[in-house]
């Protein structure tokens, strides 16, 4: 029996440290950030309030119908005193019902169609709130897409940090040796201990890097660091792939689309709120089941009344709410008005800025890794050359570093592509 739990355990150990050790991909991780973001569901709820507050505004359009009732416990009805010619004064009891039950149902049929305009501006306020959680969908991927090449990157970079400090810890046994043996001088080994000392910090900066861009993914999706490592490779920049890209004449985005919505919608609450001086029109009828005659609820001396009209409100005065109102609905729809024009001159400065990064950056990556092809080459013939005696071997450390910084920007140099490309996905509205 022990044996089994012992099996049971180690397999239970097995399967955590297995999942712990799981790779975590792009694909991975853009599906768990949907599903964890609270910055999606919080776009989410906002987008069912303003659907419930489009369902509130078309109720102004539905008659209002309402029941109620009231029985009396106790009484002392008012009366008036009544005088009949010859007979004297008598107290007349004013009538009042002991239970009445009623219902009346009200329907303002015009109010200027300010109703119509509060629909409409519920209704592009939802209509902006949809598009505010899907373009929190769309901004939440590409968050994660850029996050996920930065650690990346940083993984890569760690790696060839790690090479060049093995490859100045040989070159300084190298030298060391050479000292010893009168082929070489300290000159030589303070040079290359110079360079190791630097090239080690750079090794541990490199490595803090790739730890806390890695713990920036994992904290954004909302999953612990249980050792999972990262996966996949950082996109090949081509510049062809934006060279033809034209300005868009219209704003794709679908937060600009949000912020014109939100214009519309406070432009049509100012129009509902200015109409607040026009007489408001409803129809209405009203039944009544009363008793005026027992106190009791099941007696059946109940009788019934009923009453149909037309009823007119106007607002005259009301200590200037209403136009205290109106002014704020005016000064929302001015706010809206400049934020549209401030979005669409950030797109246009976005779409250029965005598309030049990232064809410079892929122009750069190419350059970088015709250096890289060079600097293997250099290193392949100083190589030969100490081999022969007509090189030193602080000329082959020098063709070795080159290769590695040009490595290195190869790197740099690819990550600032994606990263361009993200922003200017994001520029766009839609990705590539």
């Amino acid at each position: 029996m022990k044996s089994v739990k012992f099996l049971v355990l180690s397999l239970a150990c097995a399967l955590v440290q297995a999942a712990s050790a799981a790779e975590l991909s792009l694909t991975d991780a853009l599906k768990v950030a949907e599903d964890n973001s609270p910055q999606i569901k919080k776009a989410e709820a906002a987008k069912d309030e303003a659907k419930w507050k489009k369902v509130e505004a078309f109720s102004i359009f539905l008659p209002k119908v309402t029941a109620g009732g009231s029985h009396l416990m106790g009484e002392r009805f008012m009366f008036e005193d009544v005088t009949m010619p010859g007979l004297g004064t008598f107290p007349f009891t004013l009538p009042s019902p002991y239970t009445v039950w009623s219902a009346r149902a009200e329907w303002m049929f015009f109010d200027g169609f300010a109703n119509y305009d509060t629909y409409s501006s519920y209704n592009y306020a939802a209509n902006a709130a949809d598009k505010e959680a899907d373009w929190a969908r769309f901004q939440l991927r590409q968050d994660t897409k850029m996050k996920f090449y930065r650690a990346l990157a940083a993984a890569q970079l760690e790696k060839v940090a790690h090479e060049n400090v093995k490859t100045l810890q040989e070159h300084l046994d190298r030298a060391k040796a050479f000292r010893q043996s009168g082929a070489g001088t300290n000159f030589d080994v303070l040079r290359v201990e110079v360079q190791l000392n630097e090239a080690q910090s750079e090794q541990l900066n490199a490595e803090d890097n790739t730890i806390l861009t890695k713990l920036n993914v994992l904290n954004d999706l909302g999953v612990e660091d249980q050792g999972q490592s990262l996966s996949g490779s950082l996109p090949v920049p081509d510049a062809s792939k934006v060279t033809s890209l034209k300005k868009p004449t219209q704003i794709e985005r679908l937060d600009y689309q949000a912020i014109q919505d939100r214009e519309l919608s406070a432009h049509k609450a100012h129009v509902a709120a200015y109409k607040h001086w026009i007489p408001k029109f409803s129809l209405f009828g009203e039944w009544d089941y009363y008793n005026l005659e027992s106190k009791g609820l099941t007696d059946q001396d109940f009788h019934d009344a009923y009453s149909v009209g037309i009823s007119m409100i106007w607002n005259l005065f009301d200590g200037f709410a209403s136009t205290a109102r109106s002014a704020q609905a005016d000064a929302r729809q001015v706010q809206a008005a400049e934020a549209t024009r401030q979005a669409r001159l950030k797109d246009s400065y976005d779409f250029d800025f965005w598309k030049r990064r990232y064809i410079y950056s892929a122009s750069l990556y190419k350059a970088k890794l015709a250096d890289v092809e060079k600097a293997q080459e250099s290193v392949r013939l100083a190589a030969q050359s100490f081999k022969a005696g007509t090189r030193t071997s602080s000329e082959v450390l020098d063709a070795e570093l080159d290769l590695f910084r040009a490595r290195a920007g190869v790197v740099t140099s690819q990550v600032n592509a994606a990263e361009a490309l993200v922003n200017l996905e994001l520029a766009l509205g839609k990705e590539l």
